[in-house]
């Protein structure tokens, strides 16, 4: 047995207690009439213990001798004892011992006396039927054995009826066995206590023996068919309700079959009960003689089959049953109540039936679970084959809910029994009452309970659901995999990530679009070659590439390629983002930013590194525009990258930046499309740069808006004023406007020269050499 097992067995205990509740008693939803139930109990229960005024084990004679008359008298047509008289009468063994010591005590052995009142209750009727209990010994020979009543009570003919007990392997009593076989004596049969009080009942004849059918589904015993379960011996108990309840005040009292204190059966004129100073002579008022029967009502024992047991705690014959966790009660079964429920069942013909034959997985059910498994593993797919695993997962749950509602329905006969559930439990107590009839869950025919075991279908559905999401998350992988190697040395996870959920694939060749290119590179190189070793430079490379690259991935951007101390990038592809130009200026300023860092660790490392390090510059140029990119080499060796005349004037702009003495600069479209607002600029030049004929307006990015020290700010208004007087020809105002702000132009070591300055020389070229008036504000650069 295993969990599979457990968790079916679990849900048939649910079924009976949360789904369908009791079917018989005052606690019953549709409650089923009190004289159509056959069992009565009698039991030594609290009440019982306290007043009997004998201790434990009762006399024979004095006790159950009387029990059986009164019974008997009270017109009961069956009394069946569910305790055991396997050793003689402890009262009057203790008197004959004391005879055998030198007494002479005359007494009547309890044993003949409770035979003589069984010959009596035979007499009028009504048959009684004695415990005996199939015993096993493994160092006996043959080891199993009946254990009988004592001989003194068998020579009274009573009938014994064994009354041993099925657990299923987690504790819980279900079945019930329908005879018993030893190994020793095959093809004889003995009778459980339920069936032998129903052979009784009907007067079936001792040559009568069970029938079972060719395909074992179904034994025939007298008036009964019993529908087996799985095929074999036993059949599931219906059990119709809890415990039926005990006497005491606060504790819970469920009336499922009519249970009638010991102690009140052998209160007659004859018999006192302790604690009481006057009793009620309850019995007398039911026997069927008795000047007083009629005086309150029939006789509840009239021919009725009374079973004997025990519900005092301390004689510890209790089971546990489905109905063990009933309305949050922990609460066991008297044994006798467990045969009371057998009888039932039969009587009824209310046997529950099992989809497949059994709730075990084993060979009779194997069918009807892949029957069960397979339908529903497809419609699951069905129903979750192109939702996202989180929507699926909330479709699974509803129908998960849905074949719960309907597979205990079945059992219930009420295929709404789960709303009306989650109501009771929801929704506002005056709803409730005023909507009850809806509310209250159905009750099934006799005979209509069908369990349907919900752990296959349960666990088809979330395998399915499982595997479907570990199939797409393998996919998952497979496809981020190959972006990553693919694109992984290019663009950041995050953007790997990106294009995945967007669905976004790179197409394999050339793809052309507005992107951003991007090129920095570090002034005077070749210097840092000179005055550090090969492991020196390395190291410095890779502290300095490892956090612009660190930034540039950050920013979504796409690394193309390092050419030495050249980073070259760009912004917008392979996932495109409209925002890229505006990406492209923030990272050029990042950089700058972690540049000053890097210099500033450079400079407190101390003699690690010389004077040239910690003075590092770094130029940027930016432009965006139509251009190509994709995977372009040859079939064996390829590399993503960009390709198209934008590139080219984004290296340009990198390159001349060293002419105006500035660090990041960009074409006048590219600050346009990333927000002239956003930042403070300058223009730089309308230039003609080297193997380009057409103009390209330059502007310097120098900081974010408003974050540009006020001494560069004015310095910027002056250099703004000295512009707008260039274009128009002014040289001489210009020039004044540049010396202004040449003054204030920011000074650093190596800076070869500042836009102030190239623009002084320019006024001076200009006075010499007029543009003329058709000019349109260009210059030509001479060099790279």
């Amino acid at each position: 047995m295993g969990l599979f097992d457990l968790l079916n067995y679990k849900t048939l205990d649910f079924a009976f207690a949360r789904v369908r509740g009791p079917i018989a008693g005052f606690s019953a939803r549709e409650p089923i009439p009190r004289d159509s139930l056959d069992v009565v109990l009698v039991d030594v229960d609290d009440e019982s213990w306290r007043l009997i005024p004998y201790s434990w084990p009762y006399p024979r004679d004095a006790v159950w001798a009387r029990v059986v008359r009164n019974l008997t008298d009270a017109g009961a047509r069956v009394i069946a004892f569910d305790m055991e008289f396997d050793v003689p009468d402890k009262k009057s063994n203790d008197l004959e011992e004391l005879n055998r010591q030198g007494y002479d005590i005359e007494f009547h052995h309890g044993d003949d006396v409770l035979a003589e009142a069984i010959r009596y209750a035979q007499s009028k009727g009504t048959r009684i039927v004695l415990a005996s209990k199939l015993v096993s010994e493994p160092t006996r020979m043959p080891p199993e054995y009946i254990q009988y009543p004592v001989d003194r009570l068998m020579a009274a003919d009573p009938e014994p009826a064994l009354i041993n007990e099925i657990k299923d392997f987690d504790g819980t009593t279900r079945k019930y066995a329908m005879f018993y076989e030893l190994h020793h004596e095959p093809g004889r049969w003995y009778l459980p206590l339920s069936l032998k009080a129903l052979k009784e009942y009907h007067n079936v004849s001792d040559t009568t023996l069970p029938e079972i059918a060719p395909d074992r589904s179904v034994v025939h015993y007298g008036p009964y068919n019993i529908v087996s379960y799985g095929k074999s011996a036993t059949f599931l108990v219906n059990f119709y309700g809890p415990p039926s309840g005990s006497s005491i005040p606060g504790e819970p009292a469920w009336k499922t079959y009519d249970r009638y204190p010991l102690s009140n059966v052998l209160d007659d004129a004859e018999f006192d009960l302790r604690y009481m100073e006057e009793d009620s002579d309850w019995m007398d008022f039911f026997k069927l003689d008795s000047d007083l029967y009629g005086f309150v009502g029939e006789s509840p024992f009239l021919n009725k089959i009374v079973l004997i047991g025990v519900s005092v705690n301390v004689l510890l014959d209790v089971k546990t049953t489905p109905y063990y966790n009933y309305a949050g009660i922990q609460q066991l079964m008297p044994g006798v109540e467990y045969h009371a429920n057998a009888v039932q069942t039969v009587v009824d013909g209310n046997y529950i039936k099992v989809a497949g034959g059994a709730i075990e997985l084993n060979a009779d059910s194997m069918l009807t679970n892949l029957l069960i498994i397979s339908l529903l593993a497809f419609i699951t797919f069905l129903l979750i084959e192109r939702l996202s695993p989180v929507l699926g997962g909330l479709v699974v749950l509803v129908q998960i809910l849905f074949f719960v509602d309907i597979a205990l329905g079945f059992f219930t006969a009420d295929f709404f029994w789960l709303p009306k559930l989650a109501g009771a439990y929801l929704l506002p107590r005056a709803w409730l009452e005023a909507a009850a009839a809806f509310f209250t869950i159905g009750t099934p025919a006799i005979g209509g309970s069908t369990f349907v075991p919900i752990v296959p279908g349960i666990a088809a559905i979330g395998l399915t659901y499982g595997s479907n999401v570990l199939y797409r998350f393998i996919l998952e992988q497979r496809d981020k995999h190959f972006l990553k190697d693919t694109f992984g040395t290019y663009i950041s996870p995050e953007l790997i990530d990106q294009m995945y959920e967007e669905k976004q694939m790179p197409t394999l060749g050339g793809e052309s679009g507005v992107r951003t290119a991007y090129f920095t590179d570090i002034a005077s190189f070749s210097s840092f070659s000179e005055v550090l070793s090969a492991s020196k430079l390395v190291e410095l490379l890779n502290e300095y590439l490892t956090a612009m690259t660190d930034i540039l991935l950050e920013y979504q951007g796409t690394l193309d390629k390092y050419e030495g101390d050249a980073i070259v990038a760009f912004f917008g592809a392979p996932i495109y983002f409209e925002d890229h130009p505006y990406r492209g200026l923030v990272v050029a300023l990042k950089m700058q930013e972690m540049l000053g860092t890097l210099r500033d660790k450079w400079s407190s490392e101390g003699d690690k590194w010389p004077e040239l390090v910690s003075g590092m510059r770094m130029r940027i140029g930016i432009n965006t525009g139509d251009l190509v990119t994709g995977n372009m080499g040859s079939r064996t060796r390829m590399n993503y990258t960009m390709m198209g005349d934008v590139v080219n004037t984004a290296a340009r702009l990198e390159a001349s930046a060293k002419q105006y003495g500035i660090y990041v600069q960009t074409t006048v479209p590219t600050l346009e499309l990333a927000g002239p607002d956003k930042f403070d600029w300058r223009f730089i030049d309308k230039v003609k740069v080297m193997g380009k004929s057409e103009a390209v307006e330059a502007v310097e990015i120098m900081a974010y808006k408003d974050e540009l020290p006020e001494d560069l700010r004015e310095m910027k208004d002056l250099y703004d004023e000295g512009m707008e007087l260039y274009r128009n020809q002014q040289w001489d105002e210009a020039q004044a406007k540049f010396r202004a702000s040449e003054k204030m132009e920011e000074v650093f070591p190596k800076r070869p020269t500042t836009p102030s300055k190239v623009y002084i020389e320019r006024c001076d070229y200009f006075k010499e050499n007029p543009p003329g008036d058709d000019w349109d504000g260009s210059w030509s650069l001479t060099a790279k």
